[in-house]
């Protein structure tokens, strides 16, 4: 099964960020936990289908946030959508690599991600269920450097594993043809 999804989302932080927990009126946190699957379903496709719905409902819900209401979001979002013990596994071709563990390892690497810039965005490109309770996203990232503020653009990918409905796993790769094999997939 998969989902594309086009539209542009690069913000520039702007004050007030709190005003940005809400999307159409609707508080963002209630967004994600309306997304979120129901453990205990008896189908593979019904579960499956529940994590696409899921990490496709985390990507909309905070794709209208700046960078500033991102950061803001994290101390209360990453433990709504991600299991204590989750493993966040940035790719080894960064320089600055990692491997995090549990929420706050989590809220680090998003810190370290987003203060490299100075205005932020994405647009999720594809989104396809691997089986498994692993979701594959391609995404194009976009943005500022925050000292140079030479503008940046890359696709990015990943495979998140959901079990329980939250995120155990998030796994990143630049290349394609990893995640892909990482994904199960084939091109």
């Amino acid at each position: 099964m998969e989902f594309r999804i086009s539209s542009s989302r690069l913000a520039s932080p702007r004050a007030g960020a709190t005003s940005q927990f809400y999307k159409n009126g609707t508080k963002l946190l209630g967004a994600v936990a309306l997304a979120a699957p129901r453990p205990g379903r008896d189908t593979a496709r019904e579960m499956s289908q529940e994590n696409v719905d899921f990490v496709t409902g985390l990507f909309d819900a905070t794709g209208d946030m700046d960078k500033e209401a991102v950061l803001a979001a994290l101390p209360d979002v990453v433990p709504q959508i991600c299991d204590p013990e989750i493993e966040w596994i940035e790719d080894p071709q960064r320089a600055d690599s990692r491997t995090y563990r549990g929420h706050e390892g989590v809220i680090e690497s998003w810190r370290r991600w987003l203060n490299a810039f100075g205005e932020w965005g994405f647009e999720v490109e594809r989104i396809t269920d691997c089986g498994g309770g692993d979701v594959f996203v391609a995404m194009r990232e976009q943005g500022t450097g925050a000292l140079t503020e030479a503008p940046v653009e890359a696709t990015n990918y990943a495979v998140i594993t959901v079990k329980d409905g939250k995120i155990r796993r998030y796994r990143e790769f630049y290349d394609e043809a990893a995640a892909l094999e990482a994904a199960g997939l084939r091109e």
